[in-house]
Formats: C-alpha cells, structure tokens, sequence
C-alpha cells in the first residue's frame, strides 16, 4: 500500500519467538512431543495464573490483620478520592486501587467498588478501561463509579485514542508526533499496521479501543452528565491537574463527566 512506510530492518523485531528452540529434523521424539504440551496450552496457564495470584491478593486484604484494618478505615470514608487501575504511580491523598500490592487496596475492579453510595468526590483512571471487556465488565465498572459518586462528582478518563492510530496509518500525522507513536510501539512496527495492532492489541491486554464518541456515548448511556473532552494537564477541577502522565500525551484522549 502507498500508505504504509517501511522503517529501517536493523529497527524491526523479528516477528517469530526468538525464544523458541529450533527442533532437530531427526529428533523425532521432541518434534511429535510439542503435540501433546502444545503452546496454546500452556498460554492458557498465564491468564489463569493471573486470576488465581489477583483471587489471594483480594483475600489478603481480609486476612492480614494491618491490611483490614487500612481497607475498613478507607472504605468508611466519606468525600474520598478514588484512582483506579494506579499499577505503581500511587497519588497522596488519593485511594489507589489495582490488582497489584502497590496500591492502597488490591482489588478486582471487574467485580466492582467496595464503596458506599455517594462517598466519592473524584475518580481518576488513566490507561486502565481499554483492559476490560466492552461488552460488561467496562459498563459495569463505570455504572459502579456512578454510584459512588456524590452528586455533581466528576470522573476523568484517560486511554489511548483510537482516531490518533488511525490517522496515524492512513500518513495524517506530523512526522514529530508519528515518530512519538512509533516509540511507544517498538517491539514490532516494521509496518504502520504493526503499529497499529501493538496498540490495538498491547500484549493481548488491551480488550477494547476507545474514541471521542464511542466513550462519550459509553458514558451517557451509564448515566454521566456533561460529558467534555479535556487537553493534557487541563481540568475543570484542579484536583485532576497535574495527574496526567507525559509520556503518554501523545496517544491519549482526556474526557471528563459528571454525576448529576
């Protein structure tokens, strides 16, 4: 396609596993073995490893004395501030969540927010939506934040824009900002298309791609009011200034909606 720009090949991973031992032509015995422990086996262990370490870490919050008593207190909070999806950037003053044990609480968010109604002043997540199935998980986590919010609450959103990737291949970037994508995908992008299914796909945890209007509309339909897009690092609430990561400027769409 004239589209598409090849990048230098010293600059392109090779798109097989490197990891992958080659199998002797006259090793019978390991060539026909592979059949019986195939690899798509033994991927299915990774996702259920992942469930079963998230399923003790949630337990751990009950168990461990120090831990339930600081999951308790936070959850009998009033006016609080929640971040979802926080991975290892934790906000003072904040209650960081996440599946892993960096936040202030480990929690599965699919199975929603432990939180009384109305007892949340702000939400902010940032690169986490794109992780959850669109068709449940993503409106249910969102109907979730809607109810503990206090009325006139606000949520700020942050994900990878999918309108940018695909302005992105069909060449209607500047080269500066096409550049910057590319970095952010470096593992295979000899093509704009490999580009594109990195970001789409993200080491096959990104489940869904949002643009302007598709989560604008995912959001009215969960019940959020004045729903706005916001540029980086610009909020109508000054609590959400200054939270924005700037690595991630150049791929994300910042839109903020309110509890009515």
């Amino acid at each position: 396609m004239g589209l598409l720009r090849r990048l230098p090949r010293d600059q392109v991973a090779p798109s097989w596993d490197s990891r992958r031992p080659a199998v002797d032509g006259g090793d019978k015995l390991a060539r026909v073995s592979r059949y019986f422990w195939p690899r798509g086996i033994r991927r299915l262990g990774r996702p259920l490893a992942q469930e079963l370490k998230l399923w003790l870490r949630t337990w751990l919050n009950v168990l461990l004395p120090q831990r339930l008593l600081r999951y308790r207190r936070l959850l009998r909070g009033r006016h609080q501030k929640l971040h979802l999806g926080c991975g290892s950037k934790c906000f003072p003053g904040w209650v960081n969540l996440d599946m892993n044990r960096k936040g202030d609480l480990t929690l599965d968010l699919r199975e929603g927010l432990p939180f009384a109604d109305a007892s949340v002043e702000l939400i902010y997540t940032e690169h986490s939506l794109e992780h959850f199935d669109r068709a449940e998980d993503a409106p249910f986590l969102l109907s979730e934040c809607l109810r503990v919010l206090e009325p006139g609450g606000c949520i700020r959103i942050t994900v990878p824009d999918a309108a940018l990737y695909v302005r992105y291949y069909a060449g209607e970037l500047e080269a500066g900002q096409a550049r910057a994508i590319e970095g952010t995908h470096t593992r295979f992008h000899g093509t704009r298309m490999d580009v594109v299914n990195s970001a789409f796909r993200w080491k096959h945890q990104h489940l869904y791609m949002y643009d302007e209007e598709t989560l604008e509309r995912l959001l009215e339909e969960v019940g959020f009011v004045e729903v706005r897009r916001q540029a980086y690092g610009q909020s109508q609430r000054p609590e959400f200034v200054g939270l924005d990561l700037e690595e991630r400027r150049h791929e994300t769409l910042y839109l903020e909606a309110r509890r009515a």
